[in-house]
């Protein structure tokens, strides 16, 4: 018995208790909050489509037409009901533009933007023909005919030219202001880190990105 009080006592007073401090609330977030946890991966299919100028505006386009013709052709045909399905295939279309055009660097958007509206009328007007040989495409109050094609399809390439261009100019200069101010007033605080080449990560990023 008093051997084993011995052993004990010998074992107490090799062990150290240290205090255990708590993590402080900054560190608790940033260890339950990473960037890494958060980050989407996009199915391969997906993102080969999103990067597609053909293929998305082909989608695009054909989605837009198809809504075009159940709006007109279904439902009470007012002033709201029509400013309401103009909006949304507006934001559908500006929408779609951005996923693609996000996926680039800024300089290339001055061609990605118009050709992107050029698949999308494409696309729209493949689906205006099969609608028209199903007596199913409107045109004003009646329905269109293979004449009308023509005019529809110059009036369609017109508007969508006018909106993704306007749309991606405005999206354009509102990255610039973002990287030329915000993000240049940030990196004033923190010294930018030096590569071994002696160039700057920061503007060697910038210029890579711009």
């Amino acid at each position: 018995m008093i051997h084993a009080r011995k052993s004990m006592d010998d074992f107490h007073s090799g062990v150290t208790l240290e205090p255990v401090a708590k993590p402080r609330p900054v560190e608790k977030r940033r260890r339950l909050f990473k960037s890494s946890e958060w980050d989407l991966e996009e199915p391969a299919a997906f993102t080969r489509i999103a990067r597609s100028p053909v293929e998305l505006a082909l989608v695009t386009g054909v989605v837009i037409r198809l809504f075009r013709a159940v709006v007109l052709t279904h439902g009470n045909v007012s002033a709201t009901y029509l400013a309401a399905s103009l909006v949304l295939g507006t934001l559908f279309l500006l929408g779609m533009a951005t996923l693609h055009l996000g996926r680039f660097p800024v300089r290339e958007w001055p061609w990605r933007a118009p050709l992107f509206a050029v698949f999308e009328t494409a696309g729209e007007m493949a689906v205006s023909l099969v609608l028209i040989a199903l007596h199913r495409e409107p045109w004003g109050t009646a329905r269109a005919e293979f004449t009308d094609w023509q005019p529809m399809a110059t009036v369609v390439l017109f508007w969508r030219l006018i909106a993704v261009c306007l749309w991606g100019l405005l999206l354009g200069l509102t990255v610039q202001f973002v990287r030329g101010r915000v993000l240049k007033d940030t990196g004033r605080e923190v010294e930018p880190k030096t590569l071994p080449d002696g160039q700057p990560f920061i503007e060697r990023r910038k210029r890579d990105e711009l």
